[in-house]
C-alpha cells in the first residue's frame, strides 16, 4: 500500500504540474469554483490536469490513511494498550480517519465538476437546472474537517516532545 501510494503522488504532482505549465494555466483559483471552470470560460485542457490530480493526490491519501491505520492496529504488542498510545498516535489515527471519510466527498464533487466541463452536464450549472451552492457545500464537508487533518498531527508531535 505505502509503494501503491508513493507512486499515485508522483501521479497526482505531475498532473498538477502539467496543469499549470499547459496552455495559460488553470486561472480559477484554489477552490476550483465551478462558474469559473467552466469550459464558457476556461476552455483549457490545464483545468482537468488539475482536476485529475485532486482525483491521484486524494486517492494516495487514503491509501495511506489505511496504510497508517493497519500499522497502529497490527503493530501494537499485547501490553501496548489503547490509554497509553501517546497523542501523536492518536492524532494520526483521527487523522487518517477524517482524511477516509472526506475525500472521497470531494472526489465525488471534482468528478461532477469534470462531468459538467466534458460531458455537457449541468450538476452545477444554473441554466440546466443545476446548483450551483451544491458544489460549495461538498468542497466545505471536506474544507472544515481538513483544518483539523492538518493541525491534529502537529498537536501530538508538539505535545510529544
Amino acid at each position: 500500500l505505502n509503494n501503491m501510494s508513493f507512486w499515485m503522488f508522483i501521479g497526482g504532482f505531475g498532473c498538477l504540474v502539467s496543469g499549470f505549465l499547459t496552455e495559460e494555466g488553470m486561472g480559477v483559483g484554489w477552490t476550483l469554483y465551478p462558474t469559473l471552470i467552466c469550459v464558457d470560460f476556461h476552455s483549457s485542457l490545464a483545468c482537468d490536469f488539475v482536476i485529475f490530480s485532486v482525483h491521484f493526490l486524494g486517492i494516495s491519501s487514503i491509501i495511506n490513511s489505511i496504510n497508517i491505520i493497519g500499522t497502529i492496529f497490527c503493530c501494537r504488542r499485547k501490553y501496548f494498550s489503547f490509554l497509553i498510545w501517546t497523542l501523536f498516535i492518536w492524532g494520526s489515527l483521527v487523522t487518517s480517519a477524517l482524511l477516509i471519510l472526506t475525500l472521497p466527498v470531494l472526489a465525488g464533487g471534482v468528478t461532477l465538476l469534470l462531468c459538467d466541463r466534458n460531458f455537457n452536464t449541468s450538476f452545477y450549472d444554473v441554466v440546466g437546472g443545476g446548483d450551483l451552492v451544491l458544489f460549495q457545500h461538498l468542497f466545505w464537508f471536506f474544507g472544515h474537517p481538513e483544518v483539523y487533518i492538518i493541525i491534529l498531527p502537529i498537536f501530538g508531535l508538539i505535545s510529544t516532545i
